[in-house]
């Protein structure tokens, strides 16, 4: 595997997602439910397939024996142990409303590891990319280094939630209520993700993720001093209900709650 060749790739693709929307923003905007349930409102639009599509057409025209697995279309089977795992758009109630927050997740998982994370918001003009055990984020043609909030504080930690329409978890809301009053019930996506890996947030607690969810964003955190794994503590690219922390005791405090 050319660790570098993929890191070069990352930094190219987020010019390109951004420059591919920004021709294509204006197009008429077409919604779907693929929900199979009539009460749930999980939408997909001609825009989320046309993301995957392109970031699938660089990739095998640059990594032709490698893996894919995207949120919209089938998975292509690797050759050599290499899989991108692709969200072509993170939020799409979020872009579908018209809010910034939504992204492009591009991530590699070699041998069942995620190993190289990007998730490029073409909005906000920010990208959170992560490889060689570091975290950054380009701003305005920005490069800064990421780090987790070390500092432990049970009654002041900051935690977002979303539960995706999970109504049993709200006894596990009690509970956190019980440690703290910062915790909101709102989804940001993977924003929430890249605002702890920028020391601006203290927790993730979110249910029902699938391995695109994940992917992308599992290097970002880890990478910055984070911590990132299923509430069971088993490793996050099992995906399912997903714990993201700032630190390790405050990692182990929660999950703590969570199992119960």
């Amino acid at each position: 595997m050319d660790q570098n060749k993929a890191i070069k790739f990352l930094y190219n693709l987020s010019s390109k997602l951004n420059k591919f929307y920004k021709s294509n923003s204006k197009k008429k905007l077409i919604i779907n439910n693929k929900s199979k349930r009539k009460k749930i409102f999980n939408p997909v639009t001609n825009f989320d397939k046309s993301f995957e599509k392109m970031i699938r057409a660089y990739i095998v025209k640059s990594f032709p024996n490698d893996g894919i697995i995207g949120e919209e279309f089938k998975e292509k089977k690797t050759k050599n142990k290499n899989y991108w795992i692709i969200d072509p758009i993170d939020g799409t109630k979020a872009f579908v409303a018209g809010l910034p927050t939504w992204s492009n997740l591009v991530g590699m998982i070699y041998k069942k590891k995620s190993i190289i994370g990007m998730a490029n918001f073409p909005e906000l003009k920010k990208t959170y990319i992560s490889y060689n055990n570091t975290s950054y984020i380009l701003d305005i043609n920005k490069k800064k280094k990421l780090k987790t909030n070390s500092v432990i504080n049970f009654k002041k930690t900051k935690i977002l939630c979303n539960f995706h329409n999970q109504n049993k978890n709200l006894k596990i809301l009690k509970k956190l209520d019980k440690l703290n009053k910062n915790i909101s019930r709102i989804t940001l996506d993977a924003f929430s993700y890249c605002l702890l890996a920028e020391g601006k947030l203290d927790a993730v607690i979110e249910s029902n993720l699938k391995i695109y969810d994940v992917a992308a964003i599992i290097p970002i955190v880890e990478n910055a001093g984070g911590f990132i794994t299923t509430w069971n503590n088993k490793n996050a690219e099992k995906a399912g209900n997903i714990l993201a922390t700032s630190n390790k005791k405050l990692h182990y405090k929660l999950l703590k709650i969570l199992k119960s």
